[in-house]
C-alpha cells in the first residue's frame, strides 16, 4: 500500500497568482501543483489586482488567462509590472489568440504564453523555470540594495569621523589629519575586504570620538612636541627620494628594494628633512610587520611604491578596527602607524592605496608636495571636510 508524501508547509513554497475567469480550471490548476508552490487565485483582472497587491511580497509568478471579463490579461499584466517589476509573467491563451499573445511577450515584457489545453509536464517545467528566474531576480536587487546599503554606511561613517577629526584635532597644529585618516580605512577596508558598520548599522559618536582622541594622546607622545615648528620653511628645493628611501631602509631586511626605476622620483624639501620624514614613515609602516614579511619597495612610473601583504595589514590594524582591543604592543604598534601617517601627512605627504586582490597584496604610492602658505590648522581641515563631502555628493547624490 503507498503512501502519499504531504505537501510541504504552504509559507515555504513559491507563491503563484492563477488568473481565470472559470472555477473549475482554477481548481484543476490548484490541484495539479499545489505541491510545489502556493497557488492563489482570482477570476478576473479587477479582483487580482486585489490580490497581487495583498501578496505582493510573496508572488513570484502570474498566470492569467488572455479573455476574462471586464479587462485582458495583458492589460492585468502591465498593471502588475508597474506595482512589482520582477514578477514573472505569464500569458495562457487559447490557441485563437497566439498571434496575440506572441506580440505581448514582444512588446510587455511577459515571460512567455502557454496555449490551453496545456501539456501538464511542459507547464510544470515553465513555472518551475519562471520561479527560478524570479529568486535571480530578488538574488540581484538583494546584492544590489546590499552594495548602496554599505555606500551609505560608509558615507555616514565617514562623515562622522571627519567630525571627530575636526572635534579633536582643530587645536592641534597637525595639518591634513583627514587624508591621514582616510588612508589608514582605505587600508584597513582593503585587507579586511569591507569595513563593518559600528553597532546595529549606525556609527557610534562616542566611539569614534573617543578612538580619535586617544589616538592623538598616544600620537602627542611619539610626534614631535610642536609638529608645525618642524616643517622646514623652504620646501622647493626638490630632491632625489631613491637614495634616501634606500638608506632609510637598508638596515631592516624585511624592506626588499625592486631595481630598475626611472630614478626621477623628487620630493621638495632638503635631504635632511626627507631622511627624517621617510625613515619615520618606513618605520611606521615596519612595525606592523612580523619577522617573516616583506614589503617590497620600488620607484615605479608614477613614484615611489611600497607593496605589503594584505594579511600583514589585516592582522596589524585589528586594533584600529575594534575599539575594545586591550592595550598592550599590538594596540602599540597600530598606534605608531597612526602617528607615522599623521606626521606624513602633516608635511604634506599623500598616499595612494592600491590593492591587487590577485596576489592579496596592497601598494601604497607615496607621494610629497609642499604644504603651501595655509598655516592655520583649522583652515586646512575645514577643507579637507569640504572636499570628503563634495566626494560623498558625487558618489551618493
Amino acid at each position: 500500500m503507498s503512501t502519499r508524501t504531504p505537501a510541504p508547509p504552504e509559507q515555504t513554497l513559491p507563491t503563484i497568482l492563477f488568473v481565470d475567469d472559470e472555477e473549475k480550471i482554477q481548481k484543476h490548476f490548484k490541484r495539479l501543483f499545489q505541491n510545489q508552490f502556493r497557488i492563489v487565485t482570482a477570476s478576473d483582472g479587477i479582483e487580482a489586482l486585489k490580490v497581487f497587491q495583498s501578496e505582493v511580497n510573496n508572488v513570484a509568478v502570474i498566470v492569467t488567462d488572455q479573455r476574462m471579463p471586464n479587462e485582458t490579461g495583458t492589460e492585468f499584466l502591465q498593471k502588475a509590472a508597474l506595482i512589482k517589476p520582477s514578477v514573472v509573467r505569464i500569458l495562457s491563451t487559447a490557441y485563437a489568440d497566439v498571434d496575440a499573445a506572441i506580440d505581448s511577450v514582444n512588446k510587455s515584457g511577459i515571460y512567455r504564453y502557454i496555449t490551453k489545453p496545456w501539456e501538464v509536464p511542459e507547464l510544470e517545467v515553465t513555472l518551475t523555470r519562471a520561479v527560478e528566474l524570479y529568486q535571480l531576480k530578488e538574488e540581484r536587487d538583494e546584492l544590489h540594495r546590499q552594495k548602496m546599503t554599505s555606500l551609505q554606511n560608509l558615507a555616514a561613517t565617514e562623515r562622522i569621523h571627519s567630525l571627530a577629526a575636526l572635534s579633536v584635532f582643530q587645536n592641534t597644529g597637525i595639518r591634513h589629519v583627514t587624508r591621514a585618516l582616510e588612508t589608514l580605512v582605505q587600508l584597513a577596508d582593503q585587507s579586511q575586504g569591507g569595513l563593518a558598520p559600528i553597532g546595529n548599522g549606525a556609527p557610534q559618536w562616542d566611539t569614534i570620538y573617543n578612538s580619535h582622541r586617544h589616538f592623538l594622546e598616544v600620537a602627542h607622545a611619539i610626534l614631535p612636541g610642536d609638529l608645525t615648528a618642524t616643517v622646514d620653511p623652504d620646501l622647493s628645493k626638490p630632491t632625489a627620494v631613491a637614495p634616501i628611501l634606500k638608506e632609510a631602509t637598508a638596515s631592516d631586511s624585511r624592506f626588499r628594494w625592486t631595481e630598475g626605476g626611472p630614478g626621477t622620483t623628487t620630493w621638495p624639501g632638503p635631504a635632511e628633512t626627507l631622511q627624517a620624514l621617510i625613515g619615520k614613515l618606513s618605520r611606521g609602516i615596519g612595525v606592523i610587520l612580523s619577522q617573516a614579511d616583506t614589503l617590497t619597495v620600488k620607484e615605479g612610473e608614477y613614484g615611489i611604491e611600497l607593496s605589503i601583504s594584505a594579511l600583514s595589514l589585516q592582522h596589524g590594524l585589528q586594533p584600529l578596527l575594534n575599539p575594545n582591543f586591550p592595550d598592550g604592543p599590538e594596540k602599540n604598534r597600530a598606534l605608531h602607524l597612526t602617528a607615522a601617517f599623521l606626521e606624513w601627512s602633516h608635511y604634506g605627504g599623500t598616499t595612494l592605496v592600491l590593492p591587487d586582490h590577485s596576489s592579496r597584496t596592497v601598494t601604497l604610492r607615496l607621494g610629497l608636495s609642499s604644504p603651501g602658505s595655509t598655516t592655520d590648522p583649522w583652515a586646512n581641515l575645514a577643507s579637507d571636510l569640504i572636499a570628503n563631502d563634495l566626494f560623498w555628493q558625487r558618489h551618493l547624490g
